[in-house]
């Protein structure tokens, strides 16, 4: 009997205890998701994460999709593309004398571009342990593979969605989430799935 009461007041400290996610500066969570697209079936895993700011999330997120019609598709910032271009002309110009100041221009535009989100969130708290947010991604690039053609291509790529999220002992994170997705000329896709994260970091 006391070990019971002993247990039960465990739990409920550690409900009582449990913060908002935005209590935190940072939230890593790997996610699996399925869905349609051009009557495709597909999977995708991701990898994402996200600086809490107050309300607002900057998103970066990488995913692998697996499409049923033999296409493949890797998605990223566009920061990942275009930054090693920027930075790359600001040291060829930084090395001429005559164009120092737009070397140091494509430098530290090639810096900005890398950490650009691929979009944002808003965040709102319904409940205590309970977090639900909408969300953008509208800066991403999708590398594109037929694996029946064997044809490569970079593609403009975008998500809208919501999530829910639960985070657990003030460290741990369990999301649900619905969204639509597309990579230029291949049509929307629908899809939901789930995702476990961690929380880094304090306010």
């Amino acid at each position: 009997m006391r070990r019971n009461l002993l247990f039960l007041l465990f739990t409920f400290w550690i409900c009582i205890t449990s913060a908002q996610l935005n209590d935190h500066k940072f939230h890593l969570s790997a996610k699996y998701s399925m869905g349609s697209v051009q009557s495709s079936r597909y999977s995708n895993y991701s990898l994402n994460g996200e600086i809490l700011l107050k309300k607002i999330g900057l998103n970066y997120n990488f995913d692998y999709t697996v499409r049923r019609d033999s296409i493949r598709q890797f998605h990223a910032t566009m920061g990942i593309l275009g930054a090693p271009i920027l930075f790359g002309i600001g040291l060829l110009n930084s090395a001429d004398s005559d164009t120092t100041s737009s070397g140091a221009f494509g430098i530290i535009g090639g810096i900005i571009l890398l950490v650009l989100p691929d979009g944002l969130s808003y965040h709102i708290s319904p409940k205590y342990n309970w977090d639900i947010a909408p969300y953008a991604n509208i800066l991403g690039l999708d590398f594109v593979r037929d694996r029946r053609t064997n044809q490569r291509s970079i593609k403009y790529a975008c998500s809208f969605g919501i999530k829910t999220t639960y985070l657990w002992r003030d460290m741990f994170t369990f999301s649900a989430f619905a969204e639509t997705r597309q990579a230029a000329s291949y049509g929307w896709g629908f899809g939901a799935g789930i995702g476990l994260g961690v929380v880094l970091g304090t306010k």
